[in-house]
């Protein structure tokens, strides 16, 4: 999100919110996270049409295991901002994907991105970049994994939304509106074209809405928090880790630009800087809503204790290093 990782507004010294400030924050992550969310409904939208469910199903190993490594490799391959990856998500389980190994991909295609691997070195390149970038992305592949099996352990009506949870058992024979299901008929026609704008026009604005609610909450905390505050503890070895964490969920930056943020941070340690590129991508103040569109709350609040959870851990033992 190029604009909020170099405009967003700092919290004043002061006490009390500059509303201009919150508003400029606000509309940047809206303006910024929705051309990521329309191009992931556009995606999806083109899954639901013409990629048919028993090619899905057969491009998975039957293992759900694997899947979720699987899954973790095609974030690398096929990687996707945060907010692009949500509609897509929710039309895989659709098709028939596992929602373990769908969520698993929803996680990895931001926090692998080769394009935040590779911003992070440019925003490195005089901090010893080729350390930054094995840290971010060896942490980010272990807490996938830890999340990945602990995906694998859940039951999908224990994971999912209603609504989400429904339309993943309905077939195409069962859709209310026969003459337009073509996923078994790949083409282009009338039909398609006019299946495919529902389907683009009802993921965007589905999620839409969620993105607003993080985006008002992530503007309220980084306007209204003295970010200068977390500068004497980044140094810390317990409590670094602690305050790049917080940071990242505060300011929900995009993982393709936010290394140029937190590497201008200097009182922040080496690893309180691993845990804000770790923890970010994976979830935020902007995520939390963004995946309560599609997953239920004890779902997302699980998902979030566990992420930062580990991110916490495995940067702390890395501060403890000799």
């Amino acid at each position: 999100m190029f604009f909020a990782a170099f405009d967003l507004p700092t919290a004043p010294a002061s006490s009390g919110i500059s509303w201009p400030d919150l508003a400029l924050s606000f509309f940047a992550i809206v303006l910024e996270g929705a051309p990521f969310l329309l191009l992931g409904a556009i995606i999806s939208g083109l899954i639901d049409v013409f990629l048919p469910a028993g090619l899905v199903k057969d491009m998975l190993p039957r293992s759900k295991t694997q899947g979720v490594f699987a899954a973790m490799g095609a974030g690398v391959i096929f990687p996707l901002c945060e907010c692009g990856a949500m509609p897509i998500v929710q039309r895989l389980i659709r098709k028939g994907v596992p929602p373990a190994v769908a969520s698993t991909y929803m996680l990895a295609a931001p926090a692998l991105n080769p394009l935040a691997m590779f911003g992070t070195w440019l925003a490195f390149r005089n901090q010893d970049p080729w350390l930054m970038v094995v840290l971010r992305f060896g942490f980010s592949v272990a807490v996938l994994i830890f999340l990945g099996l602990w995906l694998t352990g859940l039951r999908p009506e224990n994971m999912l939304r209603a609504e989400t949870l429904l339309g993943s058992r309905q077939k195409p024979e069962l859709s209310p509106n026969p003459g337009l299901v073509l996923a078994a008929r790949p083409g282009m026609s009338l039909g398609g074209l006019q299946q495919f704008t529902g389907a683009v026009i009802r993921d965007f604005t589905g999620v839409l809405l969620f993105l607003v609610i993080g985006a008002a909450a992530a503007a309220l905390f980084s306007t209204g928090f003295n970010r200068s505050l977390l500068a004497p503890i980044g140094q810390s070895v317990f409590f670094g880790p602690l305050a790049g964490i917080l940071l990242a969920q505060l300011l929900c930056l995009c993982s393709t630009t936010d290394a140029f943020i937190i590497a201008a941070f200097a009182p922040f340690s080496v690893p309180a800087k691993i845990a804000f590129l770790v923890a970010g991508p994976l979830i935020d103040l902007k995520l939390y809503w963004l995946y309560r569109s599609t997953f239920q709350p004890k779902f997302v609040h699980g998902l979030w204790l566990r992420a930062l959870a580990a991110t916490f851990i495995l940067t702390l033992f890395y501060s403890l290093k000799p």
